[in-house]
């Protein structure tokens, strides 16, 4: 895996949002992966007897809105978002970026924070918390299309992308299945969920699991 890219560590964007009236507007969008919109339920009793009274659709992403705003208009992604929050790095994707976020999905943040007793939300856990988080941002536009033309070009090598706090995350396709797949320097591997979702300022994948990474 051995092309590192150049991380955003030390760019502080805190005071750099994005001017609604400067990004070109589009009407473009993608619905997110979101298991609680498919969640119906059968009524009971005489409980009104319509879907419509129950389902709730999937949440568009839009292309011309930043990551922050279309990460937290996710419910797949509350507790991922929470967990920016409480670190502190909602910031680093409210910039112009442009910023990849590989983002953990509900179920797959509940099973990693099961890992440690009290959960990673608690105070103590504040700096494994930013560390995970922070493995999940990567300097530059890295859409689908992008990774598997950089991929072609090394002849089927991987990839490796830096970091929030410079450790490296590595991309490799597949063979078998064509699948994008991530992995750490510990072997640990995720497959992507879905489609990549262009932002404003970058672009945003859904994962299936969470990778931890390793300490140096």
């Amino acid at each position: 895996m051995g092309l590192a890219l150049a991380g955003c560590h030390g760019t502080d964007w805190s005071h750099n949002y994005q001017d609604s009236f400067e990004t070109p507007a589009s009407t473009s969008m993608s619905y997110m992966p979101d298991t609680v919109a498919k969640a119906f339920v059968e009524p009971k009793n005489n409980e009104p007897s319509t879907q419509v009274a129950y389902y709730r659709p999937a949440t568009p992403s839009y292309d011309d809105r930043p990551l922050d705003e279309n990460i937290g208009a996710s419910v797949e992604l509350a507790n991922y978002m929470a967990g920016l929050r409480a670190t502190g790095l909602v910031p680093w994707i409210t910039g112009p970026g442009p910023i990849t976020v590989f983002a953990i999905p509900n179920e797959a943040m509940e099973k990693l924070s099961s890992r440690w007793s009290g959960g990673l939300m608690t105070p103590a856990m504040r700096g494994q918390l930013t560390h995970i988080l922070g493995y999940t941002i990567v300097s530059g536009r890295w859409d689908e299309k992008t990774i598997r033309k950089t991929i072609a070009r090394r002849h089927g090598q991987g990839i490796g992308l830096k970091t929030l706090y410079g450790d490296i995350l590595s991309v490799h396709i597949e063979p078998q299945t064509g699948a994008i797949l991530l992995n750490n320097p510990a072997g640990q591997t995720t497959r992507l969920w879905g489609q990549s979702f262009p932002q404003s300022n970058g672009v945003l994948y859904f994962t299936q699991d969470a990778l931890i990474p390793v300490s140096r």
